[in-house]
């Protein structure tokens, strides 16, 4: 299962780009056609594909200190399945929807006192979740370049296509990864209690604890969706390639 949703979502990231492509080509002709200039879109492209870059690069430094030197790291941790239990003399008025089953399986908090390496790793994860978009923007930028200089299948293109697929396909695994491990050293530390008690009765509850406290849980998540989108960029190196030499070929006939 997880092989086919890594094809289909490589598959699907090919067609979103070569779509694009064709578009673009297609907007430049008609333009080219009725006498207006095609390379308004391109250089309008560029700017915001710069300013989206710069903007990944400010978020992931806030990110990146934010969670480092803040007294408190708003963080997103697991939790065994859980649902808050009402003492019997609590009755709540519903409509016809009603819970069957199941419950939260994680929470986002902002916590104190979260230790060194945790708030590292989780500093590191959502510099690079940022950090991702800008190389994305990086690469439309410096594609639109090409294309106004009337080079856009020159290697230095493909070759950014690969950085980018890689950077997109190791920084997302990374990023999932260095979350979930931070996310499950604070939930250990804040729900991982050594003991506790409680004074008064409750009717309908034995256990306090388990009625109103959720429990620890380590979930670590393997992103599929990285590799693929990294294998779509992979793909877009190829057919650049492929532009290049036919590219050379059709000006050596010329």
């Amino acid at each position: 299962m997880a092989r086919w949703m890594l094809i289909i979502g490589a598959v699907l990231v090919v067609i979103l780009i070569v779509g694009t492509i064709l578009a673009f080509a297609l907007a430049t002709a008609k333009k080219q056609r009725a006498g207006q200039d095609p390379t308004t879109l391109v250089r309008l492209t560029r700017v915001i594909a710069i300013i989206w870059a710069g903007v990944a690069v400010i978020g992931a430094l806030i990110a990146l200190l934010t969670a480092l030197l803040a007294p408190g790291v708003a963080i997103t941790m697991p939790i065994r399945e859980f649902w808050p239990q009402l003492p019997d003399t609590v009755q709540l008025d519903s409509d016809t929807v009603r819970r069957v089953s199941g419950g939260f399986t994680e929470v986002t908090l902002t916590v104190d006192g979260l230790d060194a390496t945790s708030r590292v790793l989780w500093a590191l994860s959502q510099a690079i979740t940022w950090v991702i978009p800008g190389f994305v923007a990086l690469f439309v930028a410096v594609t639109c370049s090409r294309l106004l200089s009337g080079a856009a299948f020159t290697p230095v293109v493909a070759k950014m296509a690969v950085t980018t697929g890689t950077i997109i396909a190791l920084g997302g695994v990374t990023a999932q990864v260095m979350g979930d491990i931070a996310g499950s050293m604070a939930s250990t530390q804040l729900f991982g209690a050594k003991g506790g008690g409680w004074e008064g009765d409750f009717p309908g509850i034995d256990n306090v604890f388990d009625a109103w406290l959720p429990s620890a849980n380590v979930l670590i998540s393997f992103p599929m969706w990285p590799i693929a989108v990294g294998l779509g960029f992979a793909v877009l190196a190829a057919i650049l390639r492929y532009g290049s030499r036919l590219q050379r070929d059709v000006k050596g006939l010329v």
